[in-house]
């Protein structure tokens, strides 16, 4: 899932859809893991903060200790510029007929180009996570609709299904520098923005503690 910096490397519509009633549903405790004042400190973009989608987010999808908190703030940090791209630059063009991100439709390639902080990419995740989600709307309404409501769960949906948790687990066994180089890797495909990475990472153990 390339950063919006390289933004070349997942039915019928619901006339009214309801925006809000899977989040309400996520989760009875409403209890904040992170605050605005840690993504104000962060330096997170102001206009994109959705703390109640973020918090839903880290609870369904187990992000709960510091160290998981600490590794994933910082890929999104990079990912998202801090929250300033909720989807990828490029019109998503390039994944039209992609058989390999499920995109089998004309036009799949624009309507399920990468949405959120981790851009999710392509038809096949955007069904997974719709159903992850409980909420079809992902699936009737693509990109645009995960960008702005769900820009945190999908983030933290791609990292728990990749194993993430586990890996930022293995942080305070490990050289922490070594850990952000294993986990961009899954993240991203390779080292793109190592340093930024390392970086915010560095940051964020000052923040989310």
């Amino acid at each position: 899932m390339n950063g919006p910096t390289k933004p070349d490397p997942d039915v019928k519509p619901n006339p009214s859809p309801d925006t809000t009633h899977s989040q309400d549903q996520m989760s009875q405790d409403t209890t904040d893991i992170v605050s605005s004042e840690q993504l104000k400190k962060f330096g997170w973009n102001l206009s994109n903060l959705n703390l109640k989608d973020l918090n839903n987010a880290l609870k369904k999808f187990d992000i709960t200790t510091p160290i998981r908190i600490q590794q994933f703030m910082a890929q999104v940090a990079v990912e998202s510029v801090k929250g300033l791209y909720t989807e990828e630059i490029a019109d998503g063009t390039a994944y039209e007929w992609r058989q390999d991100l499920g995109n089998t439709n004309q036009g799949d390639g624009p309507k399920y180009k990468g949405g959120g902080y981790i851009q999710l990419t392509g038809k096949h995740n955007y069904t997974m996570f719709s159903e992850a989600m409980g909420d079809p709307n992902i699936i009737y309404q693509g990109v645009k609709y995960v960008a702005t409501n769900f820009p945190w769960s999908s983030a933290a949906w791609f990292w728990q299904t990749h194993g993430l948790n586990e890996l930022a687990d293995q942080t305070n066994f490990s050289n922490p520098i070594e850990m952000v180089k294993v986990i961009s890797q899954k993240v991203n495909g390779g080292f793109n923005n190592i340093n930024e990475r390392i970086e915010a990472f560095q940051q964020a153990q000052s923040i989310f503690v």
